[in-house]
């Protein structure tokens, strides 16, 4: 039987950020395993917006974090990441008022580069906004975008040359268990003995955490976006925007390109991971395209050239499942991101190591991401309802 210090299922940028810090922490024998290719599932795509304001300490910690390894990635982690530091804005109402104080205050006392700025000062950066819906604006300079799978690749490349194995197009089948230790995977090349296993498998973890006896509370939902062809009407938006006050967000894609997705009040469409629908329904690309008119109406001028749909794997609180799960020795999940995990991988990778290599996590306390919450109450709450976290 082939052995190993640890296994990673699912090879997403979360389960490459683990896999490459385990063994830049000194575990000599780890694997990632993947059912297809590296970033098949969410993250390839991932819109890859990176921003930094959360309502919970610990996130905002972790994604500050992130935020240090996407500016420095070469020399952090090594090769590209194709993170453009091109500004953020979020764009909010007047009824978000008080969350909004509050979190720019929590993530300022933090140290993330935040700030207000008024309509006016945003026009200076982006003149084609049309603001009147607009109560208040926060600013992060240093945030903006990345390649989840360049990202995820890097990661991958750098796992490897370190000593890691990569598996892929090798589905895991099952785990090895002994009462209720977790000691290895089962896949279809055979088995695989291992002191550790990390359940990273994005919208198939929940299948993953049952082999283990375990419910794991993870919904898979169906989440499109709109790719706009801008070139012709002043090129793609200056900044990446989370626009609550019109529920959607949009960024660059490149140097003519714009992406469009819907956020936050909306319908989540629950779908099986191994069976939906990939492509975009008409009726989304027609109501998140006016809302973008609305907000920029040149781009009434702009042509539609993709759509397609990703996955989200959504907890009840809509924060991640992170560390060791009580009275199940061996066994790790990384799961239930919500769409947020793009932007936090790099933290995540690094906290993870800690709790496999150090038997717990320090650099941030996981133990409110454990999956015991759930059983307890003791759900993450967040400024702007849970999903906006």
């Amino acid at each position: 039987m082939k052995t190993a210090d640890a296994v990673i299922i699912g090879a997403g940028v979360n389960g490459a950020s683990v896999a490459y810090n385990l063994v830049r922490h000194g575990l000599k024998r780890v694997v990632l395993l993947d059912r297809y290719l590296i970033a098949s599932g969410g993250t390839g795509r991932s819109a890859a917006v990176v921003r930094q304001h959360y309502s919970n300490e610990e996130l905002v910690r972790m994604v500050k974090r992130s935020v240090e390894v996407f500016h420095g990635f070469a020399d952090e982690v090594g090769g590209d990441a194709g993170f453009v530091a091109c500004g953020w804005a979020f764009l909010v109402p007047d009824y978000a008022s008080d969350g909004f104080s509050a979190n720019t205050a929590m993530q300022r006392r933090l140290g993330v580069d935040t700030r207000e700025i008024t309509r006016e000062e945003l026009k200076t950066i982006e003149p084609r906004l049309e603001l009147g819906d607009v109560h208040r604006i926060a600013y992060e300079p240093g945030s903006g975008y990345a390649d989840p799978r360049a990202t995820t690749y890097s990661y991958v490349r750098r796992f490897l040359e370190l000593g890691g194995e990569l598996m892929q197009m090798t589905p895991a089948t099952g785990l090895l268990r002994s009462g209720t230790r977790i000691e290895g995977v089962r896949t279809e090349n055979g088995d695989i003995a291992a002191g550790a296993v990390v359940d990273a498998a994005g919208p198939w973890a929940r299948a993953v955490a049952e082999w283990a006896g375990l419910d794991v509370p993870i919904k898979v939902t169906r989440e499109e976006e709109v790719l706009l062809e801008t070139g012709h009407v002043g090129g793609p938006p200056r900044l990446v925007f989370s626009d609550m006050a019109q529920a959607i967000y949009y960024r660059p894609d490149g140097r003519t390109r714009a992406l469009l997705g819907r956020g936050f009040p909306k319908d989540y469409q629950v779908v099986d991971p191994d069976s939906y629908r990939e492509t975009a329904d008409r009726e989304f690309i027609a109501e998140a395209s006016e809302r973008l008119f609305r907000r920029i109406p040149v781009y009434r001028e702009a042509v539609v050239v993709n759509a397609y749909t990703g996955l989200y794997d959504v907890t009840p609180d809509w924060h991640p499942i992170l560390g060791r799960v009580e009275g199940m020795d061996g066994f790790y999940l990384c799961a239930g991101f919500s769409g947020h995990g793009f932007k936090i991988a790099p933290a995540v990778g690094e906290l993870m190591a800690e709790e496999i290599i150090d038997g717990r996590a320090h650099t941030v306390d996981l133990s409110r991401f454990n999956l015991a919450r759930f059983a307890r109450s003791e759900l993450f709450q967040a400024a702007y309802g849970a999903n906006r976290a």
